[in-house]
């Protein structure tokens, strides 16, 4: 699991990112398409354990 940290302060959760050239791509378990988060709003993706806490 991942979590993407907006500048906003919103976090969404997805099973899966990929990095493009201007931002990242979250995926759900089914592969479908979340949101796309330019960087230019994104303060982190990583990592996180079933509680939610940052696994660095």
């Amino acid at each position: 699991m991942f979590k993407a940290q907006l500048s906003d302060g919103e976090q969404i959760r997805c099973a899966d990112y990929e990095m493009e050239e201007v931002g990242v791509r979250l995926f759900d378990e089914d592969g479908d398409l979340l949101a796309f988060v330019p960087f230019t709003h994104l303060l982190w993706v990583g990592r996180v354990d079933d509680a939610g806490r940052t696994l660095w």
